[in-house]
């Protein structure tokens, strides 16, 4: 845990970084403390990192909420060790960024479990761009799909085995009769590290978030092959969907946020509160659009209820694995 001191920096640094971003925070009603703490269970510079900075500047920036916000990156073991800080020192004060359903939760003997959190909201869902190199052999899915067939394609992951994305190839190999046990996923510490191998063609495809893929792709150093949403996306209208090209599979990742169960009922309720109206705010939605986010809020309820849905589904593909 950062030391007072340390937290108290953070804090000057939230506060400054978020200056200026529209009205003067005051304007809307008392958050539950003076000093809320928003955490990160990952590094920065990714998607959830980037969609959790973007929810505390349009928190305080727009007068949604009174008090100062400060983002702490707490990366390490996929998730576990934010998930763990949130658990045990989560408060009314506290908030962590939330994307999908992680990992860590459903592992055999995992330390803490969806029981030990509150979910609070959902704020919008993203799917998945994938993606190869701009020179590789693969020019389109129906290649990807005969690679998958013999064997021959190797499949970046951003964070471990034991984890969704492994599970959705598997799905789309099935959906195609392709046997998922050939499947040859390559784990790594993050995205930072996929999409350069991807670019030098050390593995052949990965599935990466639209702001992280465009980028690369308007550059010209990677191709889409296709993307998982049911339509296509506005920032990305020439990237056909896998529907488009006969593969029924989809997948959003949904970026939400969570609190302890040590969390009030009030504290819950004024969050779930605050962040609807950042769901509802101009500033949500422009960086959603450029983000290829799609804005769709859940309440702690309709939230919690799909955490444990699709942690179920995910929960049978581990025991499956294993």
């Amino acid at each position: 845990m950062a030391s007072r001191k340390g937290r108290s920096l953070l804090a000057v640094l939230a506060i400054v970084t978020l200056a200026g971003c529209g009205t003067a925070a005051g304007e809307g009603p008392d958050a539950p403390g003076s000093q809320i703490r928003y955490i990160v269970p990952f590094s920065s510079g990714g998607g959830t990192d980037t969609a959790a900075r973007e929810t505390a500047r349009t928190l305080t920036g727009t007068g949604i909420a009174r008090g100062d916000v400060y983002v702490e990156n707490l990366p390490g073991a996929g998730g576990l060790l934010g998930i763990q800080t949130l658990a045990r020192q989560g408060d009314d004060n506290t908030l962590m960024q939330w994307v999908d359903v992680l990992a860590p939760l459903y592992r055999e003997g995992a330390p803490v479990g969806l029981d030990d959190l509150r979910p609070v909201a959902q704020l919008a869902t993203s799917p998945m761009v994938v993606v190869t190199g701009a020179d590789s052999r693969l020019r389109t899915f129906q290649d990807l799909l005969d690679g998958m067939a013999a064997g021959e394609v190797t499949f970046g992951l951003s964070s471990t085995l034991q984890s969704k994305e492994p599970s959705k190839w598997k799905e789309i190999a099935e959906a195609r009769g392709i046997d998922p046990a050939g499947l040859n996923f390559v784990p790594s510490e993050g995205v930072a590290q996929v999409i350069p191998d991807v670019v030098s063609e050390r593995i052949d495809v990965a599935l990466v978030v639209p702001t992280l893929a465009r980028s690369y792709l308007n550059k010209r150093e990677l191709r889409a092959l296709g993307i998982t949403a049911d339509e296509r996306l506005q920032s990305l209208p020439d990237v056909p969907t896998l529907r488009e090209q006969g593969v029924s599979t989809s997948y959003y990742r949904a970026q939400g946020v969570i609190m302890s169960a040590k969390a009030s009922d009030d504290a819950v309720a004024y969050w779930a509160e605050a962040l609807r109206a950042v769901s509802r705010s101009e500033e949500w939605a422009e960086y959603a659009e450029k983000n290829g986010l799609l804005v769709q809020y859940k309440g702690p309820e309709e939230y919690a209820e799909w955490l444990r849905t699709e942690g179920a589904t995910f929960g049978r593909y581990l025991r499956e694995r294993d």
